[in-house]
Parts: C-alpha cells; sequence; structure tokens
C-alpha cells in the first residue's frame, strides 16, 4: 500500500488515510491470523456446527412466529436442542 501526501497535507491526516486503507484491505487481520497455527476442525465438527446453526435459526424463526422470543426462552429451547441432537 503506498499512500502519498498530499501538498499542504498534514502528517496526522495522511497517517489517518494510511490507516484506513489498512483497515479496509483487511491486510492486518490476516497477517494476524497467520502468526500462530490454527487447527482445523474435523468434517464431523463442522457438519454438527451446519446442523446446529441450522436448528438454532430454525427455532429462533419458531419462537418469533409465536412471539414468545427472549434471551431465556431462547436458551432454554437450545439446550433441549442440543441435548436431541447429541452435542
Amino acid at each position: 500500500m503506498d499512500v502519498k501526501r498530499r501538498p499542504n497535507e498534514t502528517i496526522g491526516s495522511a497517517l489517518r488515510r494510511f490507516s484506513k486503507l489498512v483497515q479496509q484491505s483487511r491486510l492486518l487481520n490476516k497477517a494476524k491470523a497467520s502468526r500462530f497455527y490454527k487447527k482445523k476442525a474435523s468434517d464431523r465438527q463442522d457438519k454438527n456446527r451446519a446442523i446446529m446453526r441450522e436448528e438454532l435459526r430454525a427455532l429462533r424463526k419458531r419462537l418469533e412466529r409465536l412471539g414468545k422470543y427472549d434471551d431465556e426462552t431462547f436458551e432454554e429451547e437450545k439446550r433441549k436442542v442440543k441435548q436431541k441432537l447429541d452435542l
């Protein structure tokens, strides 16, 4: 990335522009993520997460339709779903 100082631009302003450019490119996030080795999840874990995500999405939608959606009810139903799926 290259940021050149414009005429009559302060150093602080140029630095802010550079920082914004770095954040938008997500280059720093990629560098931090690759700093340490991260073990990949197994296929079974990925599949279980996908199943759980779909079940919770359906549960949330069902509770909202019934007008019973709140954090406490959702957590209680989530626990039941986990037991049902044996996760």
